[in-house]
């Protein structure tokens, strides 16, 4: 039996002018599949990103799978539902398969939809498990109705299983890199790159995050050992660069600083990009530092909001302060952190212009490399969304393909959706030169900065004409 695991073309606005990095989630299912039981072939997309149908039939037509599976996060499913469709024309024989944080949140709607005319199959919540049990189902005609974590239709009727226990992360396999047909074109600033994990899940309570509905509130830790195998097989594979993609790498510091000492230990001489918290790096000294020996140049920081106020309204008042981002920026850079990636949150309720600015402001002073003002997403299963649905505040709370966290899908008491829309992205524009974070890419990045900038002037010359005139208008 023939699986081909399909990763989505579409990444959010901007993410890919900066890198394209694989399916990890993709790989792990490939790698957690029992021997014997199938060949599984793995085709990222996201490197066929201006033509993915083209590339797909490719693929459908030389390998010529019996399972094809799919993965999506909300404003993913609408392209993959697409290529769903293709492939159900091109392999009517195939069973296709749906995954991902989209089909996990919205199971039961999506099984009495017509988009169940091109599914075969919904797998919800953690894969690997459910994956492994359908794979042996369908390769011996076996029965799937008692498989945990499986939604599909049975003679026209939904039907729903439990969801499968999460994982011990003892058993869980690093990915299987030589699955992925293609082999090249991932990098993050144009160095090749791939993926890991450390750790899956959180255990904090912000209101606008989806990812406990996957995990629910846990925090599961992979081995050190298990850890560094990994990033030797990723370096084997031809990466010089690893994005760590764990949702809170920083809630147990200690023990990051740990992985850190590791890597350096063993010389890996290769760039990292992470998402950390504000918390764990002021509250576990000498971590900015092992961060920046062991080659992390590039970090993600939660920042959200300048306002202690909305912070509370966050639920993150338990987590930061305003003035700590400021801290940990400091010693991120001290240390030679080359790239600070500030991540705010515009559109709670109470948010006007002039809360916008402020943050605008903040993170020209604290020194932010690169803004990512993102407008608050009512994502499906958090309590945030309940809450705007209540106050009426939500605005668009069906087409989920404008749930990437850049478009305007709520309002605010003091503002329109396409106001908070119209000022961010002014803000957006006028960010890079303002606070000459620009100039400070060029001078880390010369290369790829300079190649960036003709493939935008080439590709995209009505965002190029925005983003070179947007800080000249106030």
């Amino acid at each position: 039996m023939r699986v081909l695991l399909v990763g989505n073309p579409k990444t959010v606005m901007g993410f890919n002018r900066m890198t394209k990095i694989p399916s990890l989630n993709l790989a792990s299912l490939a790698a957690n599949v029992e021997e014997g039981i199938c060949e599984i072939r793995v085709a990222d997309l996201v490197v066929h990103d201006r033509n993915p149908e083209k590339a797909l039939l490719r693929v459908l037509q030389s390998y010529q799978p019996d399972v094809v599976g799919f993965t999506a996060m909300s404003f993913q499913y609408a392209v993959a539902l697409k290529l769903a469709a293709l492939t159900r024309k091109t392999r009517p024989s195939a069973r296709i398969l749906m995954g991902g944080y989209h089909v996990t949140a919205d199971a039961e709607a999506i099984l009495v939809s017509p988009d169940m005319q091109h599914i075969d199959y919904l797998i919800c919540g953690e894969g690997e498990h459910t994956f492994n049990e359908l794979m042996k189902a369908l390769g011996a005609g076996g029965n799937v109705s008692q498989i945990p974590g499986l939604a599909f239709l049975e003679e026209g009727k939904p039907v729903i299983t439990p969801r499968a226990p999460l994982l011990d992360t003892d058993h869980i396999r690093i990915p299987d890199r030589d699955a992925r047909i293609y082999k090249k074109g991932f990098h993050i600033l144009g160095m090749p790159a791939d993926v890991i994990e450390t750790s899956r899940g959180c255990l904090y309570n912000c209101n606008f995050c989806s990812i406990r509905h996957m995990y629910g509130k846990s925090f599961r830790k992979f081995s050190i050992d298990r850890i560094m195998t990994d990033l030797e097989d990723a370096r084997r594979h031809g990466a010089r660069s690893i994005f760590i993609t764990d949702d809170n790498i920083t809630l147990d510091g200690k023990r990051y600083m740990q992985i850190c000492n590791e890597i350096t230990r063993l010389r890996l001489n290769m760039t990292f990009a992470v998402q950390a918290s504000v918390r764990g790096i002021i509250k576990t000294p000498g971590l900015a530092e092992a961060m920046a020996q062991s080659g992390t140049r590039i970090v993600f920081l939660g920042i959200e909001n300048v306002s202690d106020d909305v912070l509370h309204s966050m639920n993150k008042s338990d987590q930061l302060k305003s003035d700590d981002a400021a801290l940990a920026v400091s010693l991120l850079k001290k240390h030679g952190v080359t790239v600070i990636v500030g991540g705010f949150i515009f559109g709670y309720p109470e948010d006007t212009r002039n809360v916008m600015l402020k943050n605008f402001h903040y993170a020209k002073k604290i020194g932010v490399d690169i803004q990512l003002f993102n407008i608050l997403t009512p994502h499906l299963k958090t309590e945030i969304r309940e809450a705007l649905l209540k106050e009426g505040l939500v605005t668009n709370s069906h087409d989920y393909s404008r749930y990437n966290h850049y478009a305007a899908n709520v309002r605010t008491l003091h503002l329109t959706d396409m106001e908070l829309y119209r000022f961010r992205n002014m803000l957006d524009a006028r960010y890079p030169v303002e606070s000459g974070a620009i100039f400070r890419l060029f001078r880390a990045y010369p290369a790829y900065f300079s190649a960036l900038m003709f493939r935008m002037i080439r590709r995209e010359p009505r965002n190029w004409f925005s983003f070179t005139t947007g800080f000249l208008r106030r």
